[in-house]
C-alpha cells in the first residue's frame, strides 16, 4: 500500500473510530475492509483501547508541557484559546501517524506458507517416581489416577494438601518449547512455567523446608509459611523464600537471574549471599554475583503472553521467539549490534511478530527451509 493511500484510510479510520464518519466516507472505509480479511482483523484491533495504548505509545512521549513553553512566547498575540484549539489536531496526528504505521505494517508480504506457524497447544508431560508419564493437556489427563493428590484441567495441575504416613513421591513436570503450563502446589504456592522448562518437586511437602528444583525459566508466587522457608534450586543458584513472588530465569548456556516481584527473598551463589527487594534482580556474570534495579515487568510478561524487550540485542530476541516458536533464528553478524524495543503479543503468529520487528528495527527476515535469516535493511 502506498503511502498516499494509507493516508487516506487512516484518515477513514480515525473518523470512524471517533464517529465523525458521512456515509460517503463509510463506504469508502467498508471497500477497503471487504478486501481482505487482514484488513477487518486491524480494524477491530485498533476499536481496541487496550491495543490502542499498546501500539500509539511511542508517539505520544513528548514532552508536551516543554514543547508549548517554548511556542508560547510567539503565540502571546494570538487568541488565549488558541492552545485549546490546536490541540485536538495535535492528537489526531498522534493517532492517524500510529494508524498509518500499523497499516504499512499489515501490508508487509507474506512469510512463505513453510514459516506458517500458530501455537499448536504442545504436549506438557508429568513424569511420576514409578517412570510413568501422564499427558496434561487432555482435562481428563488425570482420571482414573489413583493414589494421587492431584488434578489437571488441560491448563493448569492442582495439588491438593495431604497429610499421609506415606513419603512424598518424586514428580517432574516437563514443559516443551512451545508451551506454557500452571501449577499449584500442595502449599498452595502457584507457579508459571515458561517454555522449554522442567520443575522437580514433591507430591506434598514435608519435613523443614519446601524444596523445588528448576532448569528454565518459572514464575512463582509462593505460599507464606514462616515455619518451612520455600526454596527453588538451579544449576547455579539457590534462592530463600518466606511468601513472595518473583521470576527465575535458569536456562543451560544463558546468563542465570532471580528477579523480585514483591516481598523479600535471599539469593545463594557459592560463598556469595544477597538480599534482594522488590524491583531488584540478581543476576550470575563471570566475575560472580550481582545485585541491580531493573523493570520487573520485562522480565514477568511472558507470564501475561506477552514479548516485552528493552534494549535487548537481536540476538537475545531471536533466541525468546526460538524457544517459543520452534523455529531456528540465524542473526546476520552486522546486525548482531541491533537492538530492540518493544511490547508484542506472544500468541501471534510468527508471521505477525516478524513483520512488526522488520518496521522497528529496520531489518529484514529472510527465510530458508526452517530458518529465518536476520539482516538489517
Amino acid at each position: 500500500m502506498k503511502l498516499a493511500e494509507r493516508k487516506k484510510i487512516a484518515h477513514l479510520i480515525f473518523l470512524s473510530l471517533f464517529d465523525l464518519i458521512d456515509e460517503e466516507k463509510r463506504s469508502e472505509l467498508n471497500k477497503w475492509l471487504e478486501k481482505r480479511k487482514e484488513n477487518q482483523t486491524l480494524f477491530q484491533q485498533l476499536e481496541d483501547t487496550a491495543y490502542q495504548s499498546q501500539h500509539f505509545s511511542r508517539y505520544t512521549q513528548f514532552n508536551a508541557i516543554e514543547g508549548w513553553e517554548k511556542v508560547e512566547p510567539r503565540l502571546k498575540s494570538k487568541s488565549k484559546n488558541l492552545f485549546y484549539r490546536l490541540l485536538p489536531y495535535a492528537a489526531i496526528l498522534i493517532l492517524c501517524i500510529g494508524i498509518i504505521v500499523l497499516l504499512r505494517t499489515s501490508s508487509q508480504p507474506d512469510i512463505p506458507t513453510a514459516l506458517h506457524k500458530n501455537i499448536l497447544n504442545p504436549t506438557v508431560r508429568l513424569v511420576m517416581e514409578d517412570g510413568n508419564t501422564l499427558e496434561l493437556n487432555s482435562p481428563s489427563s488425570t482420571q482414573g489416577i489413583e493414589n494421587e493428590n492431584f488434578k489437571s484441567d488441560g491448563k493448569q495441575l492442582v495439588y491438593k494438601h495431604t497429610e499421609s504416613s506415606d513419603s512424598p513421591r518424586h514428580h517432574l513436570l516437563q514443559v516443551p518449547r512451545g508451551g506454557e503450563y500452571a501449577l499449584v502446589l500442595a502449599d498452595g504456592t502457584r507457579v508459571w512455567l515458561n517454555a522449554a522448562t522442567e520443575l522437580s518437586y514433591p507430591s506434598y511437602f514435608s519435613g523443614k523446608d519446601r524444596r523445588v528444583k528448576l532448569k528454565g525459566e518459572a514464575y512463582f508466587e509462593v505460599s507464606a509459611d514462616s515455619s518451612k522457608p520455600f526454596i527453588v534450586e538451579t544449576e547455579h543458584l539457590q534462592i530463600n523464600v518466606l511468601g513472595t513472588s518473583f521470576n527465575i530465569s535458569a536456562y543451560p548456556d544463558e546468563s542465570h537471574h532471580a528477579t523480585l516481584a514483591k516481598g523479600k527473598i535471599k539469593a545463594i551463589y557459592e560463598e556469595q549471599q544477597v538480599i534482594l527487594s522488590p524491583g531488584e534482580q540478581a543476576l550470575l556474570t563471570d566475575s560472580g554475583m550481582i545485585v541491580r534495579p531493573v523493570d520487573v515487568s520485562t522480565y514477568t510478561s511472558w507470564k501475561e503472553r506477552r514479548f516485552v524487550f528493552k534494549n535487548k540485542p537481536l540476538k537475545e530476541v531471536a533466541r525468546d521467539l526460538e524457544r517459543w516458536y520452534n523455529i531456528h533464528f540465524t542473526v546476520s553478524q552486522d546486525a548482531q549490534s541491533i537492538r530492540l524495543t518493544a511490547n508484542l503479543p506472544k500468541y501471534e503468529n510468527i508471521e505477525k511478530i516478524l513483520h512488526i520487528i522488520e518496521n522497528i528495527a529496520r531489518v529484514k527476515c529472510e527465510t530458508n527451509d526452517q530458518e529465518i535469516i536476520i539482516k538489517p535493511e
